[in-house]
């Protein structure tokens, strides 16, 4: 055997072990032997008072924990806040390995867990999990180091102050492990997308394995948004020799996507389909790592189907226009370039105009039968002051006005407070009916891709603030539950616009305990207005259309 030989089979043998050595660690096996090192932790927290966080204006960054190894990070918790409802998008994690210039790990904090486009969402995954809906991220991913790690956090919030509790868990070794692979996480977007082409989700270079992608959608149209297939291409491939059979079947499901959390995989957001749905997903790679020694490109098709603005059908698999990002997780054995640059925060979020109801109320108006009332304390609202619109019959109303500064297209969401003790509110935009004001996103059992196709009388146009997803917990027996529900999409020029809402009804379960009495309060946090980025889509689709029939006379 030649010594060129013997020194691949040794590469190979030490490769393959990393791969046990990474599934061991995941493995309640590995706790019942001894391991080297002693256990350390950086965190936020101080001796002095109850104060355990740290403030970041907007714009700071700082230094988490300085490492210094040999080491291993084998947890890390945050529990971030900030008045921006985009934190999660603002928030930045990056890591340098070993004295390095350039992070291995540079991610929106949201991104990093799973959830997308400056959402919140539970996760209860093997690598990561989120609690309480943002409240707690903790991350499992075991990162390992040489020489000293550095673990830095950045508020990109132009304007809003944010603090962050953390705790950084980590083993001092004696020694780094001979096996040793470098973690590695990279954020990459593609605001607009480019027609008729994939998108690329990951670009590596070196030897490693890939293992784990987070792919988060905002939908220019309505309808199933993906029928694309993953492509890789391993190690210089010029032909993909790993081809998949469509984006959820990716991620690992089947027949569309429904909201769920699973170890390797798990649909974290998924809004009703029609344009601005968001959509958040992940697969992890753990049990089956995609192996590479020279290079490693996915990329995904992003095809789908293609309707009109009237929600017409026009084809079942055609390019479509929604913009994606996505997270790429890989570990290899030497510290990587980026792939791809870091966007500002400003191109990672849309403008948006964000009303916290509490802080508002003195701008609200209301019929004469209407209490509004500012609460001390809700575990379910956003920053703990809650509103509500204490009220006993059908008929009263409240009125929020907002201010729009630029003429454009803009998608509502009113992130409501369902409790056992609220009513049925039916929503008018500046006066008007949903259909007659713009386009209702409101679901009501038929596809919200379709609501152009119905006659007005049809469309939903009322939101039930009881709670119908209470849970056995006490704090949502107690306290209620935060969800943002889509209102619709809408065309605004310069000026005040208003959302009123008036009480129709009641849930039939909102009723009093001791009196039997149904009840028809409204309880609300936040009204969202953000501008909605995309174009004329009827004329993405011929355009679409013409460049799919000519590549079809090519092949021809």
């Amino acid at each position: 055997m030649t010594m060129c030989k013997s020194v691949k089979i040794l590469s190979l043998t030490l490769f393959l072990l990393s791969l046990a050595s990474l599934a061991s660690a995941q493995s309640l096996d590995a706790v019942s032997r001894a391991q080297p090192g002693r256990s350390m932790r950086a965190s936020s927290g101080n001796y002095e008072n109850n104060k355990d966080n740290k403030d970041f204006a907007p714009g700071e960054t700082q230094v988490l924990a300085h490492l210094k190894g040999p080491g291993k990070i084998t947890h890390m918790w945050f529990t971030p806040s900030s008045m921006n409802i985009r934190h999660p998008r603002a928030f930045v994690i990056r890591i340098y390995w070993d004295g390095a210039k350039v992070p291995s790990v540079e991610v929106p904090m949201g991104d990093f867990f799973a959830v997308g486009n400056g959402m919140q969402a539970d996760v209860n995954s093997l690598p990561v999990k989120v609690c309480s809906r943002g409240r707690g991220y903790n991350c499992y991913w075991q990162m390992p180091f040489a020489k000293e790690a550095k673990i830095m956090l950045t508020n990109e919030s132009p304007d809003m102050p944010a603090s962050s509790y953390y705790h950084i868990d980590w083993i001092k070794l004696p020694e780094p492990p001979k096996d040793m692979l470098y973690f590695h996480a990279r954020y990459h977007q593609e605001f607009p997308p480019k027609m008729c082409k994939p998108y690329t989700v990951f670009v590596g270079k070196g030897r490693g394995q890939y293992v784990g992608t987070v792919l988060s959608s905002q939908n220019g149209i309505g309808h199933w948004f993906g029928e694309g297939d993953d492509l890789w291409y391993v190690d210089g491939e010029k032909e993909p020799s790993i081809v998949g059979t469509g984006t959820e079947d990716y991620i690992n499901e089947a027949w569309n996507m429904r909201v769920h959390s699973g170890l390797y995989a798990g649909c974290t957001v998924f809004e009703p389909r029609a344009p601005d749905a968001r959509v958040s997903a992940y697969r992890w790679h753990i049990a089956d790592p995609v192996v590479f020694t020279k290079s490693l490109k996915l990329e995904l098709e992003r095809r789908g189907f293609i309707v009109d603005s009237k929600g017409r059908t026009i084809a079942s698999s055609g390019s479509r226009p929604d913009f994606w990002s996505t997270v790429s997780f890989w570990y290899q054995d030497t510290i990587a370039e980026p792939w791809c640059e870091f966007p500002p925060y400003k191109d990672r979020v849309n403008s948006e105009i964000t009303i916290h109801l509490p802080q508002a109320v003195k701008t609200i108006k209301h019929s004469p039968g209407v209490k509004l009332q500012v609460l001390p304390y809700n575990r379910a609202t956003y920053n703990k002051p809650w509103f509500r619109a204490k009220n006993d019959k059908v008929g009263e109303w409240i009125e929020i006005p907002f201010e729009i500064k630029e003429k454009d297209r803009y998608s509502i969401s009113l992130f409501q407070h369902l409790r056992e003790d609220n009513g049925v509110w039916k929503v008018l935009i500046d006066g008007k009916d949903l259909p007659e004001a713009g386009e209702s996103h409101i679901a009501g059992g038929y596809r919200v891709s379709t609501v152009n196709q119905l006659p007005p009388e049809k469309v939903n146009k009322t939101l039930d603030f009881f709670n119908v997803f209470r849970t056995t917990s006490h704090e949502n027996v107690i306290y209620g539950m935060r969800r943002e529900r889509k209102i619709g999409l809408f065309d605004f020029t310069p000026g005040t616009h208003t959302m009123r809402l008036v009480c129709v009804g009641s849930n039939p379960e909102s009723f009093d305990h001791e009196t039997g009495k149904l009840r028809y309060n409204l309880t609300a946090d936040i009204l969202s207005i953000r501008k909605f980025p995309f174009e004329n889509m009827d004329k993405w689709v011929e355009e679409m259309l013409e460049m799919d029939q000519e590549k079809a006379e090519r092949v021809k």
